[in-house]
């Protein structure tokens, strides 16, 4: 009995770490969050020329050293080489209006919809 609870414990510890592996997402943009308006102000501003805009993500890729960039819209505004795991958050002036936020690594990429003002 005791065997077949120790057997039990281990195959349920397997399925329980591949779902959290499987969870992982390679690419995480952390701030902006999709759909949402920026800044956020109480009350809420109107029409934006533009805006100092802050912009957050991680990126997980194993295995070795990886390439990154990462930018608004159509223009690329950096990149960088890293090893396994890197997190990046900058400060950068937009227009107002609706943007597109996005990250691409050689192992995944992600991208998120916001707008700066109403």
């Amino acid at each position: 009995m005791r065997k077949l609870y120790v057997a039990i414990i281990f195959v349920a510890s397997i399925i329980f770490i591949g779902f959290a592996n499987a969870d992982q997402v390679k690419v995480n943009i952390v701030y902006p969050i999709n759909g949402a308006s920026y800044p956020i102000t109480d009350p809420s501003v109107g029409k934006l020329h533009s805006a100092y805009f802050t912009a957050s993500f991680s990126v997980t890729c194993g295995g070795g050293s990886h390439k990154v960039k990462w930018g608004f819209d159509r223009s690329t505004l950096g990149s960088s080489t890293f090893y396994d795991q890197t997190s990046i958050q900058f400060v950068h002036k937009l227009p107002g209006g609706s943007h597109v936020f996005w990250v691409k690594s050689d192992c995944g990429e992600n991208r998120v919809k916001f707008r700066i003002g109403r």
